[in-house]
């Protein structure tokens, strides 16, 4: 049967989420859906808006079968790395056909195309990328630069297309899902749906379809979760209004604010050089602006430039946060195993894929985290991180399972009928 794979965030989730879900469907004639989800913390670097069960939930009550979470280490990271792991996750399942992702281009050869490339990437591309970093232009603008070198000299006809992909939030994903699909031998199809609507990271909420950055934006200015009813699907605003009456969000980034500038102003440089993604020696210049800066916001502006952007900052503060290393994020870098399917929701049919996915899984796949059990030290690191996350995300919250407890001990999959 075909299975549906996709590589989500809904935070929340809203009718853009729905329309790619419709479409993915259609396009793969998919009888059953799996969706890897980031659990309390996001790709950009963020806490999530609400826990990751009810979100879970959220997206099943609109159509999803099954939703597993992302483990911590790989949804808080670089495009590259978030990629690697939710590529990874599905292609261990061992029965996932296909995946689809949203995209500002609907055309999945153009990132077939640059996966191949980045997969196995031809010498001159190397002596590219070096040359244009050299010239202190961020990574993704050196990436872009000698790509279309490859591109225009191999595959010119290709050429007014791939200048379209770069520097888009969800292209960029896009190209990491089909170089690792390639890298990791997989035999899922890749296919994209062209995104509508609002931009992925528009502020604003003028139209039905917005973005979940709009959407999260309106409801912290508003302090009113019926402001940003308009823009989910019925069901996904039921369950987030159930949950919020529970105790269980809304969680917003300057939340963590005085925490996080405690942890600046206590850090040492050594500290700083061992986070993930520290480099060059951007411990110094972050040095610098702690002993000056009297807020979170005077930090990121004094420290923020051209080669080290805002979400790179945001995802900084949250390693800071997890109290993640440079170490434990390259143990997994390479790993091609050390990963599970932790299930957070599902339905009548996503009982039916769970039972297909032990059948055929290379990894864990877990219902009850309190009776899971592993020899693999690589896998028990990665699930302590998740604890770590869940508790200090639970800090945030009222409801008594994150106040009293470990909350991924206590909580189960969420079944929706």
């Amino acid at each position: 049967m075909p299975i549906l794979g996709l590589i989500t965030e809904y935070n929340p989730f809203h009718h853009g989420h729905l329309h790619h879900l419709n479409e993915s469907k259609k396009i793969t004639g998919a009888t059953h859906t799996v969706a890897v989800m980031s659990g309390h913390f996001m790709q950009r670097g963020e806490p999530a808006l609400t826990d990751k069960w009810t979100r879970a939930s959220m997206a099943v009550a609109c159509g999803v079968d099954l939703v597993l979470e992302l483990p911590t280490i790989f949804a808080c990271s670089t495009a590259e790395q978030f990629a690697r792991g939710s590529i990874l996750l599905l292609d261990q399942l061992g029965c996932v056909t296909d995946v689809c992702f949203g995209s500002e281009i609907g055309d999945p050869a153009i990132f077939k195309l640059i996966g191949f490339l980045l997969a196995d990437p031809h010498p001159d591309y190397s002596y590219y990328l070096k040359k244009a970093l050299s010239s202190g232009i961020p990574f993704a603008a050196a990436q872009e630069k000698a790509l279309i070198y490859i591109i225009e000299r191999d595959f010119p006809e290709k050429l007014p297309l791939a200048k379209q992909v770069f520097n888009r939030p969800n292209n960029v994903l896009g190209m990491a899902y089909a170089k690792h699909i390639i890298k990791t031998g997989s035999s899922m199809a890749l296919h994209t749906i062209q995104r509508i609507g609002a931009e992925y990271h528009d502020p604003t909420t003028v139209h039905s379809i917005s973005s979940a950055t709009g959407i999260r934006r309106l409801y912290h200015n508003t302090g009113d979760v019926s402001s940003i009813k308009p823009f989910l699907p019925s069901q996904a605003y039921e369950r987030l209004l159930c949950g919020i009456s529970e105790g269980r969000g809304p969680v917003f980034h300057d939340d963590y604010h005085q925490e996080l500038l405690t942890l600046l102003k206590r850090s040492s440089i050594c500290e700083f050089a061992n986070l993930p993604d520290i480099s060059e020696g951007l411990e110094h210049r972050i040095m610098k602006c702690v002993k000056k800066a009297g807020s979170i916001e005077e930090f990121m502006f004094c420290v923020k430039n051209k080669r080290v952007p805002y979400t790179r900052l945001q995802r900084m503060l949250i390693h800071l946060l997890l109290n993640l290393n440079r170490n434990q994020l390259a143990t997994y870098q390479h790993d091609t195993s050390s990963t599970y399917g932790r299930i957070l929701a599902f339905n009548d049919r996503g009982r039916e894929l769970i039972r297909t996915c032990q059948a055929t899984a290379k990894i864990p796949l877990i219902n009850k985290m309190a009776n899971f059990q592993t020899a693999s030290p690589e896998i028990n690191q990665l699930l302590d991180i998740d604890f770590k996350a869940s508790r200090i995300y639970g800090a945030k919250l009222l409801h008594k399972s994150f106040l009293h407890g470990d909350p991924d001990l206590l909580m189960s999959p969420v079944y929706v009928k």
